[in-house]
């Protein structure tokens, strides 16, 4: 399969890449989203990536919306489809029945916490300084401030020079957790965004506006690390006094010297041809729009189209286009429709090996036929009648490659090799 990258300004890519709403997606495991966010990064290294949560945490696009932060991982206290506006509910809620976390409860004393969302992992830093960027917000928001009701987000780090367990998630300029009690409309209201209601416009008509009732703005968790270090952190967010009205943090793709602006990786597979309907995976990661050309004049835009059937026998070259606020990626395959493929019974004495090849590609045959070795975009690299043949695949690069036979009778037969 070939892929190819377009990188542009994110705006120019509004109309097709990015929707008018905040975009949640659960279908990525977390340890792909932190090593894809920040595992290749020139600032730190990740391992030992860990979760407690299924659908409370997942990926979001918010470049559409008045988050403030475009793209990365959500963790809610409750599910994070929830977190998508607009905001026409004041009430928005689910419970994970699942229990708190001490370290939680000990910047909240004497709130108990419930339905905790954590993900942990360890860093080395090639760098004296570590910088997470993220956004806090709630359902608590406004009615329930004051009372016993006080969601809580913490960001914990321990390690070489630090003393225990430290939270670095504070409000600015100062050693105060960020919670509902902590940062709303009255206490620290320079860092508190009031979302609406869930009654009152514009808040609850237009999808520019999240769920939650209140947000603070973007805010930092800093902390002073020595490079080469290993340090281990924890990033946690849950309800306090019960287990009702979510709760979440949007922590951003900027995070650790990521970029902001989020790049899509994409990809997809065609794991089976029966008869003339090919069946096509989507792999693709961090899109919110697709668009598949089948190469017959059949396109869809669905995420997952599932299959497409051809109407003649042909060689076609399936290609996906997937898009995101800032970039655009297409990936082609070569598909075969109509010919016996693969090294059937009746063809059993030819040799064609190795599969996946380590560079070199070796072809036996009895007699003399015709080969021809076509790469993922349908391009023909050679074409020629032999008996035993080797082909050098080192000079055209790691990739997808078809190779077709054809018998002096007139069978054709074509293979997928792997390089």
């Amino acid at each position: 399969m070939k892929t190819k990258f377009f990188t542009c300004l994110c705006l120019l890519l509004a109309q097709f890449g990015a929707k008018a709403q905040l975009f949640i997606d659960n279908s990525f495991t977390v340890q792909e989203m932190v090593t894809d966010f920040f595992g290749a990064n020139s600032c730190v290294q990740v391992s030992n990536i860990t979760s407690n949560t299924g659908a409370s945490m997942g990926f979001f696009d918010g470049s559409a919306t008045n988050l403030g932060v475009n793209a990365g991982i959500l963790l809610t206290s409750g599910k994070t489809t929830n977190a998508i506006g607009p905001n026409n509910s004041g009430a928005i809620s689910e419970s994970l029945n699942t229990s708190g976390d001490p370290d939680l409860e000990s910047l909240i004393p004497t709130f108990p916490t419930n339905d905790a969302s954590v993900l942990e992992m360890d860093i080395v830093s090639l760098e004296d300084t570590i910088v997470f960027e993220y956004v806090f917000g709630s359902e608590e928001y406004l009615e329930w401030v004051g009372s016993s009701f006080n969601d809580v987000f913490g960001f914990f780090i321990s390690g070489s020079g630090i003393d225990g367990v430290q939270n670095i998630a504070l409000i600015p300029n100062t050693d105060i957790p960020v919670s509902i009690n902590n940062v709303n409309d009255v206490t620290n209201s320079t860092y508190y965004v009031d979302n609406g209601d869930g009654n009152t416009a514009p808040q609850n008509a237009d999808d520019f506006y999240v769920q939650y009732d209140g947000l603070t703005t973007v805010l930092t968790a800093t902390a002073i690390v020595t490079p080469g270090e290993t340090y281990h952190i924890k990033i946690a967010v849950a309800d306090a006094g019960d287990s009702a009205l979510d709760s979440g943090v949007f922590l951003s793709t900027a995070s650790l010297c990521g970029n902001s602006n989020l790049q899509v990786i994409s990809g997809f597979e065609v794991p089976s041809i029966n008869g003339n309907t090919v069946t096509v995976h989507n792999e693709a990661r961090y899109g919110t729009a697709w668009h598949w050309d089948f190469g017959d004049g059949t396109t869809s835009d669905l995420r997952n189209p599932g299959s497409h059937t051809y109407l003649q026998n042909g060689t076609y070259t399936i290609t996906l286009t997937t898009s995101n606020y800032c970039s655009q990626v297409r990936s082609e395959q070569v598909v075969v429709i109509g010919e016996a493929t693969g090294i059937g019974q009746n063809i059993a004495q030819y040799a064609i090996y190795p599969n996946p090849s380590d560079g070199n590609l070796n072809v036996q045959l009895p007699q003399v036929a015709n080969l021809s070795l076509y790469d993922a975009t349908g391009r023909m690299l050679e074409n020629l009648n032999a008996q035993q043949h080797r082909f050098d695949l080192q000079q055209y690069g790691k990739g997808v490659y078809i190779l077709r036979l054809t018998t002096t009778d007139g069978q054709t037969y074509t293979e997928k090799i792997v390089y």
